[in-house]
């Protein structure tokens, strides 16, 4: 991958009960171990991820996605995409994880 997008990820508590995490740049094997820091924490109940940021995505990424929306579950919580851009919709549904994840209408 030539030009490599460190992983940003900037958290917010828009209420007691959710935590909303923006994802900027890539979602790559070097960068997915940031997001065992999302493994939602006792009390919450929604973990919303907005990845319409996201520069790359690739298998060890969607990988990744894959084991926080199990984490969620574990929980008793829920994982829900709010925001995404159009190749990554493309991907996630290619894919079939969008019959996995919730997405925001199109």
């Amino acid at each position: 991958m030539p030009d490599e997008r460190p992983l940003h990820i900037e958290i917010a508590t828009p209420d007691p009960t959710t935590v909303r995490a923006a994802l900027r740049g890539d979602l790559a094997y070097d960068t997915v171990a940031q997001l065992a820091a999302l493994a939602p924490a006792a009390g919450y109940r929604l973990l919303e991820l907005d990845l319409s940021e996201l520069s790359f995505v690739d298998s060890s990424g969607l990988a990744a996605l894959i084991r926080l929306h199990q984490q969620a579950e574990l929980a008793d919580a829920a994982l829900r995409v709010v925001a995404l851009t159009p190749h990554l919709r493309g991907m996630l549904r290619i894919t079939a994880l969008d019959q996995l994840l919730a997405l925001p209408p199109p």
